[in-house]
């Protein structure tokens, strides 16, 4: 057997069902394309396939867009307009330093519970 083209068969072309419309009357010009004609084909699968992935992504950047739209016209102006973060990291800020100097107070008493725990956890370490 050898590897080489039937030179006598047809090329196939896929087009879409829109473009068939477009080529119709057209039919002769294919033959002179190529010596031995044109098969035309649609791949109706393939193209709702990729129809339903343009829809896809149609559809997530319009909820993108909307989510943008929704930040950048009601978010962004309400934080410039009552601007909180700086009062609220001081505050959070304020409370953590409180917390750490209490724990510090009672890990550092002698006999506290928590200290003799974290003791007997470095000891059973080594």
């Amino acid at each position: 057997m050898s590897d080489k083209k039937d030179p006598n068969a047809k090329k196939r072309v896929y087009i879409s069902d829109d473009k068939k419309k477009e080529l119709e009357g057209f039919e002769d010009v294919f033959d002179l394309i190529d010596k031995v004609g044109v098969q035309v084909k649609t791949k109706k699968k393939e193209v709702q396939i990729e129809d339903y992935e343009i829809y896809d992504f149609l559809e997530k950047e319009v909820t993108r867009l909307e989510k943008l739209d929704q930040f950048f016209t009601v978010q962004m102006p309400l934080e410039k307009k009552y601007h909180q973060t700086r009062g609220l990291i001081q505050k959070e800020s304020t409370e953590l330093h409180l917390i750490k100097d209490e724990l510090i107070d009672k890990v550092s008493t002698p006999g506290s519970r928590l200290g003799l725990f974290l003791n007997d956890l470095i000891k059973r370490s080594y």
